[in-house]
């Protein structure tokens, strides 16, 4: 007969994940040292005791009575200070990943329970943050910023990949050329929606997004040029760059 232990399923990987993680960050939240860095950041965080006390300041909740937390109206211009600190600090950015992880880990559970064979949900999720940590545009998106940073993470790890098997990337500069008729309600014509989004998440100018938009819908080099009083060739130029920056952007998202 075996034994209880032996009959036990073994700890999902992600448990082991989580439990890591929350592990690790018990370790660094009441680290001198990093205790120090923090508080070189700016006032907010001058009299922190802790990483946790950066954390509340987020808007995070430790427990439905924590009252430190509660106080936290809004949370949205201490991540926008942590954003930009996180595009070179990596402890800023740790903080972030620890603020995120609830919504993280919630997410992969929703989509390891619709997809089981993945396993791994937690793990790519936690990938796909941290480059969204890294680059999140909060100067264009600067409310509800932890939403929408978790929204870009789920988006990223497990519905843009579905959506992108058995289609190639797109390729902006032949987008560019078709007609309106070939455009309308076609496979592309999505992808480069979708494309566009994922531009303007990355700080892609707003004139250069409005440009591909209006090629994307059928208007001519000609046509805007006359509209924008400059030479079709400027026109040309533009789109060419607009391309390349775009098509950066599908090699990086594929």
């Amino acid at each position: 007969m075996s034994s209880p232990s032996s009959t036990r399923s073994a700890p999902r990987p992600s448990r082991h994940l989580a439990a890591r993680l929350q592990h690790e960050w018990d370790h660094l939240s009441h680290h001198p040292r990093e205790v120090r860095r923090a508080r070189a950041w700016g006032w907010r965080f001058h009299h922190i005791h802790s990483l946790d006390d950066a954390l509340a300041a987020t808007g995070y909740r430790f427990s439905p009575t924590d009252r430190a937390a509660a106080q936290v109206v809004d949370g949205d211009e201490v991540l926008a200070e942590l954003v930009h600190l996180a595009r070179t600090d990596d402890l800023a950015a740790r903080l972030l990943l620890q603020r995120l992880l609830p919504g993280i880990a919630a997410a992969a559970r929703k989509h390891e329970a619709r997809q089981p064979q993945r396993g791994e949900a937690l793990g790519e999720a936690l990938a796909t943050a941290w480059t969204v940590i890294r680059t999140f545009p909060v100067e264009r998106r600067p409310r509800f910023v932890a939403a929408n940073m978790l929204r870009d993470i789920e988006y990223r790890t497990f519905v843009q990949p579905w959506r992108r098997q058995g289609r190639s990337i797109p390729q902006p500069s032949d987008t560019f050329d078709r007609t309106p008729a070939r455009i309308v309600a076609t496979p592309a014509a999505e992808e480069l929606a979708e494309l566009l989004d994922l531009a303007a998440q990355s700080g892609l100018a707003d004139a250069d997004l409005d440009l591909a938009r209006r090629l994307g819908r059928g208007e001519s080099t000609a046509q805007l040029a006359l509209a924008g009083r400059v030479t079709d060739r400027t026109i040309r130029n533009h789109r060419e760059r607009v391309a390349y920056r775009l098509r950066q952007v599908a090699l990086a998202c594929a």
